[in-house]
């Protein structure tokens, strides 16, 4: 779909939405005119959805953004839902392919109803807002008291809210790897909310593998697979002792590790058959080409830089790039290392099936104290509590 078809049919919808909200201030949510707007709504929603999957729109300044564009700025229908959603703090919306229309129906009542306390998510809707406030040590020590205090009542809500997190954050995740692949600059204050979500989020006693987001296709991978990788490894990190800043420049490096990829050519990166020498040694370009990139973005921690170039490289020294004089990976490189190596595996691609969890800690193992950290390996396997399967008796 040409980029002028797909912002023309998104600011139909949100003329509809907007106007349903106008609507039910003016008259009540039963009010047939309502009605009518929502179901314009939806019908025009759940038909975008169906191509695209997801649709997700950001908030930034006074710019409504959608796929790394801003929207139409003249538009009257934007202006107002601009306005809507700087009343009601939400500053990211991602809809979901699935989408109900209740869902719709109750979003649109929270947005126009004075009584509603907040906006309500749903399974279809996710809704974020930005915090900028850094995360300090003294923060890291106050989550830590409170997490110590919860029941399994509030270990399951917590489960829940960074599910949800998950889903929203692939969506702008997303969006800051496609305005990357269109050689524009990337606002490394979306890269920073997300990582602070994670960190609020985190309770030792979620499995990390409950958390991983499932790949929708194969052109999801790239996305999926890095924000997997942020959530292994910022569980490895936290469950290790980092917190404060140095969990968060953890948390950056291992979103960004493999931005590299995204100056591969596609055809390349999901080639199903056997790659050839000249294709594996453009591929091996990434960790390079992802490190010259973050060194150009301001504001970026020197930990992400060093991390998209080491993460190939393994704990005895061998792996890409070349790096003379006997270079250790940085332990931040390491974690990531597993993290990235254990996410590829169990991921269905289209050269390769998903491999059983068994296999893959196999791997691991014959791999540790060559390509893995021997200690950073049983810690992993300790904190996604794999119990190997029970043997059978003769």
């Amino acid at each position: 779909m040409a980029q002028s078809n797909s912002q023309s049919e998104l600011i139909r919808v949100i003329s509809q939405i907007t106007a349903a909200v106008t609507n039910t201030t003016l008259y009540s949510p039963t009010h047939p005119q309502v009605a009518q707007y929502i179901n314009k709504a939806y019908d025009l929603l759940d038909g975008l959805l169906k191509k695209n999957l997801a649709i997700t729109l950001l908030l930034i300044g006074d710019d409504l953004i959608a796929d790394g564009q801003p929207l139409q700025a003249g538009s009257a229908y934007v202006t107002n839902f601009t306005r809507i959603l700087r009343k009601n703090a939400v500053e990211r919306i991602s809809f979901l392919n699935g989408i109900q229309k209740p869902e719709l129906q109750t979003l649109i009542g929270d947005i126009a109803s004075m009584e509603s306390a907040s906006v309500r998510a749903s399974q279809h809707i996710k809704l974020g807002k930005v915090d900028l406030r850094i995360v300090s040590d003294a923060d890291s020590e106050s989550d830590a008291v409170e997490a110590a205090g919860t029941g399994t009542a509030d270990a399951d809500d917590g489960l829940q809210e960074l599910r949800a997190l998950t889903l929203a954050e692939l969506e702008e995740l997303k969006e800051t790897y496609l305005s990357i692949k269109k050689h524009r600059k990337i606002d490394v204050r979306g890269v920073d909310d997300m990582v602070k979500g994670f960190i609020k989020g985190f309770r030792q006693e979620i499995n990390p593998l409950s958390l991983l987001a499932t790949l929708k296709s194969v052109n999801e991978y790239t996305f999926t697979h890095v924000t997997n990788v942020c959530i292994l490894t910022m569980a490895q990190a936290e469950s290790l002792g980092f917190s404060g800043e140095h969990l968060h420049s953890i948390g950056i490096a291992s979103l960004l590790h493999d931005v590299g990829k995204i100056f591969v050519p596609e055809e390349i990166l999901s080639k199903p058959g056997v790659l050839t020498a000249d294709e594996r040694r453009i591929i091996e370009t990434h960790t390079v080409k992802g490190a010259r990139y973050l060194m150009g973005i301001d504001g970026i921690p020197k930990l992400a830089i060093i991390a998209a170039l080491e993460h190939h490289r393994k704990f005895d020294g061998t792996g890409y790039p070349t790096i003379k004089g006997g270079w250790t990976p940085n332990v931040t490189s390491q974690m990531i290392t597993i993290a990235d190596v254990f996410d590829a595996m169990r991921s269905s691609r289209t050269y390769q099936g998903a491999i059983p969890l068994p296999k893959i800690v196999e791997v691991l193992r014959k791999g540790s104290g060559l390509s893995f950290n021997p200690q950073f390996v049983d810690h992993f396997l300790r904190i996604i509590r794999y119990q190997p399967p029970a043997q059978q008796k003769p």
